[in-house]
């Protein structure tokens, strides 16, 4: 016998919260409150953020809006403050390989002095080479070394001018080389001689022929001298080889000293490590190699600058000895962002500039947290990988954006907890197509969409009070916070439950805020008129579907009956909000043997889900009329004015009424809406959408003016979704509007077409063919077969 249907009252059809269930005075959102929907997520967060082995990084899946990032950071801040502050990063120059320096790790906070050090060391090298070789040092040096080859010169000079003396020569030493004069002798003065010509002719004679004695005299000391000369000049050239000997070998020497003093003046608290002590041995003799001021170097010193690069670290990371483990949310989720870059820097230099490499978020996350969201870093397919390669290998590894020499830091040590924040679609891609993601993610935190009716007691007020006291929003009285459930019900689509999707919650409440103009107290009438204001501005596409139902161009019958028609139910959507709308469901019936047919499917518009929904119809009526023998007709099932792809079982009920209709000739209702999905024993199965399903039956009706006899057919499991709009339930409270729960599709085949299903019963012997009585629907339906299948059947003569 089949249940008696009754339509469900207005107090079945939506959530009432009481004012006096809200708790007594403000709430305050302490974490534990506002993660409380989530236990189980934040558990597996906390597992995850506390555990240091690899691989067991966290993916925190659920839906934006639910908490899932909040939450996230909170619990990570948890953990945080039980870590020390991570180690300041440094990349030391590589002497060798000055494109390729080397990471250093220091205490915390010890690195801006290490830099500053370093800082002081490059300034005073500075100083030192130019004391060197420009300055003061190269003065003194200089006057030092002219003096004492001035006196080498002169005793030189002065023992080739003995030598000449012994000859009867001086010495005249000029910038040419050295000349020689005769010395004079008094005697020679005394010329001989008498009166008269004859005397003076005699005296010429004499005076010519002293004069060439003379001369070779003089030619002979000259000869005599030359070995001397030459000795002499040898000596000169091997004293000047000497001095720029000496010169060079105490500038050496100085600036070897002063080097050594520049370091020696580092302070040794500043070379906190051994790795950056050694650093600074390692440069230090860098340093005498570049200016060949090695002991026994014969080189020439060379007066090359001093970059900065070559002795100054860059700082990539620091922190405070107080700062607790750092926790960065990734916004830049590029090569760049995420693993740092490099800045143009001067190219007069072989030694990069300090500060021309850059942290990315990644170094400065590293002894801590790095919180990125999934769908950021996946549509970067080489950052994911650059990723995954660093967390496998435990090092931020080096980079290739461009091919040809580029600055490429040495591997760097990594201890990071990366928490990956994504959507559960997002999360089943990744664990289904890259074999890696389990190995790296083995924590997994879900997150609920919804929470009991009970925990929203106490999340919802304190959610208000939160937004009131941290964003600015006016406050929420009790009959607000009331209204604010109700919402969250709807949004959860059941009476029992409430959504944990807090972010629709505020814009709510950010809505009611702007309209209340400043009140200090949002009432339940605020938030309505948000609500309302919010339906309205995203309503263009029900209107626009309204306006083709009020003007037939979309043809949906909402009164009267027709021979297998359903006015099916199905949801779209444009991304903002989703409209319910009404189809028409057609069947044609007719002699065959293939059994129900689904056009759509047949045109590759529909989709598996529907295409086994209707697989589903041919079942249950196999169940019902042919478990002896053949289904010998065929069907066809239409989703009239369709033009876009069909998915989804929800309207499996309304396909199999219209078929019913069809094959009983009784005609159909159309002033009810149908939806639900049906099994092959013609149960009646719950579906998604149920609200905007109803609602957008409801105004396609009040379109066309309501008649008091119009309503839906949802399943029964269904009712626990509704939560209606005030406007549908004021006309359920009037009676113009129904809604009938079913259970079986018996329950509603009497309701839409007038008869009941009837009962079956078993015949008395095999001829007797018919299981259910004459005057009921199915009894037409089994005698119509029964002649569809005799005119199917092949005629004997």
């Amino acid at each position: 016998m089949t249940r008696q249907v009754s339509p469900l009252g207005p107090e079945q059809c939506t959530v009432t919260v009481r004012e006096d269930a809200l708790p007594e005075g403000p709430a305050e959102l302490v974490l534990d409150l506002r993660i409380a929907p989530q236990n189980r997520a934040a558990m597996a967060l906390r597992r995850g953020l506390a555990e240091r082995a690899p691989g067991f990084n966290v993916a925190v899946v659920g839906r934006r809006g639910t908490g899932r990032t909040f939450t996230a950071v909170a619990l990570a801040r948890e953990e945080a403050r039980r870590r020390p502050a991570p180690r300041d990063l440094v990349l030391l120059v590589n002497p060798r390989w000055p494109l390729e320096p080397v990471p250093a790790f220091l205490p915390a906070g010890a690195g801006p002095a290490f830099v500053r050090a370093m800082e002081e060391l490059h300034a005073r090298l500075e100083a030192a080479v130019h004391e060197v070789f420009e300055g003061r040092v190269r003065h003194r040096l200089q006057v030092e070394i002219h003096r004492e080859q001035s006196a080498a010169e002169r005793k030189i000079h002065d023992q080739l001018s003995k030598i000449a003396a012994e000859h009867g020569l001086g010495l005249v030493a000029g910038d040419d080389g050295f000349d020689f004069v005769p010395l004079e002798d008094d005697d020679d003065d005394e010329t001989p001689g008498g009166d008269g010509p004859t005397a003076d002719a005699a005296s010429e004679a004499e005076t010519t022929e002293a004069e060439a004695r003379l001369n070779r005299q003089v030619l002979d000391a000259i000869e005599a001298v030359r070995p001397h000369v030459e000795e002499t000049q040898r000596q000169l050239a091997l004293l000047e080889a000497e001095i720029q000997q000496t010169l060079l070998q105490r500038q050496r020497a100085a600036l070897r000293n002063n080097i050594a003093a520049s370091f020696a003046a580092v302070p040794e608290r500043a070379l906190p490590t051994e790795q950056v002590r050694k650093y600074s041995q390692r440069l230090h003799e860098h340093l005498q190699q570049v200016y060949h001021l090695e002991e026994g170097h014969h080189l020439p010193l060379t007066s090359v600058p001093l970059p900065a690069g070559l002795v100054v670290p860059t700082l990539l990371v620091t922190s405070r000895p107080d700062d607790v483990a750092p926790i960065i949310h990734a916004q830049n989720v590029t090569l760049s962002g995420l693993f740092g870059r490099v800045v143009a820097g001067s190219n007069d230099s072989r030694y990069p500039e300090p500060g021309t490499i850059l942290a990315g978020d990644l170094h400065r996350a590293n002894g801590g947290f790095l919180i990125i969201d999934a769908e950021a870093l996946v549509k970067r397919e080489a950052v994911y990988e650059h990723l995954k390669a660093c967390l496998l290998a435990r090092a931020i590894q080096p980079h290739e954006e461009d091919e040809g020499p580029s600055l490429r830091i040495q591997p760097v040590e990594l201890d990071v907890k990366v928490v990956l924040v994504a959507d559960p679609d997002l999360i089943h891609q990744l664990q289904e197509l890259d074999p890696e993601f389990s190995r790296l993610f083995k924590i997994r935190a879900d997150f609920e969409d919804d929470m009991s009716f009970e925990e929203g007691l106490r999340v919802y007020p304190g959610v208000a009070a939160w937004l009131a006291s941290n964003r600015g929003l006016s406050r929420c009285s009790r009959s607000a916070v009331a209204f604010l459930m109700q919402y969250g019900a709807r949004l959860a689509e059941d009476q029992h439950r409430l959504t944990t999707n807090l972010g629709l919650l505020s814009d709510l409440i950010t809505e009611a805020t702007s309209l209340a103009k400043g009140a200090d107290e949002l009432t339940e009438e605020h938030l309505r008129a948000a609500f309302r204001l919010m339906q309205d501005r995203q309503g263009q596409m029900r209107d626009r579907l309204l306006d083709l139902h009020r003007y037939g161009l979309i043809r949906v019958e909402v009164s009267g009956q027709s021979v297998g028609q359903i006015n099916g139910l199905a949801v779209v959507s444009d991304g903002f909000q989703s409209v319910g709308r009404p189809s028409r469901v057609t069947a044609v019936t007719y002699a065959g043997s293939h059994g129900p047919l689904n056009i759509e499917r047949e045109v590759e518009m529909s989709g598996p889900i529907h295409s086994k929904g209707v697989l589903i119809l041919s079942g249950y009526l196999h169940d019902r009329f042919a478990r002896d023998f053949p289904l010998s007709f065929g069907a066809s099932v239409v989703f009239e004015q369709t033009y876009t792809p069909i998915e989804g079982d929800s309207a499996s009920t309304a396909e199999l009424f219209a078929i019913l209709s069809s094959l009983s000739g009784l005609p159909a209702r159309q002033d009810i809406g149908v939806t639900g999905s049906v099994d092959q024993r013609g149960r009646v199965l719950p579906v998604g959408g149920v609200n905007e399903k109803i609602e957008g039956f409801f105004e396609v009706c009040r379109a066309h003016a309501l008649t008091g006899t119009q309503g839906v057919i949802i399943p029964e499991s269904n009712v626990r979704n509704l939560v209606l709009g005030e406007d549908v339930l004021e006309a359920i409270a009037q009676g113009r509007f129904f809604i009938w729960p079913i259970s079986t599709v018996e329950e509603g085949v009497e309701l839409i077409l007038g008869e009941p299903a009837g009962t079956p019963t078993e015949p008395d012997d095999d001829a007797a063919a018919f299981r259910y009585p004459e005057r009921t629907v199915y009894g037409r339906v089994e005698r119509r077969i029964a002649r569809l299948r005799r005119l199917a059947t092949p005629s004997r003569t």
